[in-house]
C-alpha cells in the first residue's frame, strides 16, 4: 500500500494553473497602429523569438487601442527567402520560415470601426541548434508506451545560447524504426504527435539537429505488472464532501507507461471514508497531464484514511495488475 504525498500535490497543481492560462507573445507594430500576437509557451515578453526554418507560425493582428481584431487586406514580407506569407484571412496570418535571416512583415487592414491602417513588424528565422525531447509522465531517460496508439512527446527547440526557436509543423527527429511515425500535420509547438505500431520492443526518437534521443519501449497491455503512484490534481487537502481528481499510470518492471489508454477499474476499499469513480480528463487539464487517460475522482465521505485499489484488468497476461493506495480525508 502506498500513501500519496500531499506536498507533491501542491506543486503539480500550481504548475497546471500556469500551463492552463492562455499565453501569448505580443508586440506593437513599428507604426503604432496594430498589435501582433501569437500563442507562446516560453519567454512571453520576447516577441521576436526566431521561427524555425521549415516551421509555420500563426500571427493575429488587432488594433492597439481596444485590441479588437483587424480585417486584413494584405500581408507580405520584404524578403521571401527568409519568411513568406503562406495565407491570411480575417485577422490571422500564417507565416513560414524559409531561410535564416530577418524580414519585415507589412500588413494593411481595417479596424472594427472601418479605419484603414497599415503597420509592420520585424521577424527572424533560424535553423535550431538544440533539441530537447521529454516524456510526459516521468523525468527519467526512458518510459513505456502502449502499442498501436497515438502519443504526444514534449519537445523544445533552441539555439546553442538557449534562445527558444518557435513554430509548428516542423519536427526534426527520425524514428529509430518504422514502428514509430511522427505526424507533421498534427504536431504543435509543444508536442509531437507520434503513432506507435503493433510491434513491441525498444525504439527511440533521434534528433536531426544534435545528438538528443528519447528512449521509448512499446509494450502490450498484457505486460503491465504494476501501477505507479497516482498523480493528484488538487490544490488543497480532500475534505469531507470534496471531490478531487487523480490519474493513474500502469507500469512494467517499475517503469511507467505514459498515456496508457487501456481500461482500468478503481475501487474504494474504505467506502465509509471515501468513494471513487472514473472520470474524463478535466477540461482545464493542460501541459503533459492533458494527454493522460487514467483519470478518476476521489470524494471524501468521512474523516479518516481513504484506501482504494487501481487495477488494469489486461495486465499480467489477463490476470490483472493492481496496487492499493491511500489518501487522508480531512474533516
Amino acid at each position: 500500500m502506498t500513501q500519496l504525498h500531499k506536498g507533491k500535490v501542491v506543486v503539480i497543481a500550481m504548475a497546471l494553473i500556469g500551463l492552463g492560462t492562455a499565453c501569448e507573445s505580443r508586440l506593437t507594430g513599428n507604426e503604432g497602429n496594430f498589435q501582433f500576437s501569437y500563442d507562446a509557451d516560453d519567454r512571453l515578453a520576447d516577441f521576436n523569438k526566431p521561427i524555425a526554418v521549415g516551421a509555420f507560425l500563426d500571427i493575429e493582428v488587432a488594433d492597439v487601442g481596444r485590441r479588437q481584431p483587424v480585417t486584413l487586406d494584405d500581408a507580405s514580407f520584404d524578403d521571401g527567402s527568409v519568411l513568406s506569407v503562406l495565407a491570411f484571412a480575417d485577422d490571422r496570418i500564417t507565416v513560414e520560415g524559409m531561410g535564416e535571416g530577418q524580414a519585415l512583415l507589412s500588413v494593411s487592414g481595417s479596424t472594427v470601426d472601418g479605419q484603414a491602417l497599415t503597420d509592420s513588424v520585424n521577424l527572424l528565422a533560424r535553423v535550431p541548434e538544440v533539441m530537447e525531447l521529454r516524456h510526459t509522465c516521468t523525468d527519467a531517460d526512458a518510459a513505456n508506451y502502449e502499442l498501436s496508439t497515438r502519443v504526444w512527446v514534449p519537445f523544445d527547440m533552441t539555439m546553442s545560447n538557449g534562445q527558444p526557436v518557435i513554430g509548428y509543423g516542423y519536427t526534426p527527429v527520425t524514428p529509430s524504426t518504422s514502428t514509430l511515425v511522427v505526424s507533421t500535420t498534427d504536431s504543435t509547438q509543444q508536442f509531437m504527435a507520434v503513432d506507435t505500431s503493433a510491434t513491441a520492443g525498444p525504439v527511440s526518437l533521434d534528433s536531426d539537429i544534435d545528438d538528443a534521443s528519447l528512449a521509448m519501449t512499446l509494450v502490450a497491455p498484457s505486460e503491465f505488472d504494476g501501477v505507479v503512484e497516482p498523480v493528484a490534481w488538487v490544490l488543497e487537502d480532500i475534505d469531507v464532501g470534496d471531490t478531487n481528481a487523480f490519474y493513474a499510470l500502469p507500469s512494467v518492471a517499475g517503469v511507467p507507461v505514459c498515456q496508457a489508454s487501456s481500461p482500468k477499474t478503481v475501487t474504494s476499499d474504505t467506502p465509509e471514508i471515501c468513494t471513487v469513480r472514473d472520470r474524463d480528463v478535466p477540461t482545464t487539464a493542460a501541459g503533459n497531464d492533458q494527454w493522460e487517460s487514467g483519470w478518476f475522482d476521489v470524494t471524501g465521505v468521512a474523516e479518516g484514511t481513504c484506501q482504494f485499489t487501481v487495477t488494469y484488468p489486461q495486465g499480467n497476461g489477463g490476470a490483472g495488475a493492481s496496487a492499493q493506495f491511500e489518501y487522508p480525508i480531512e474533516p
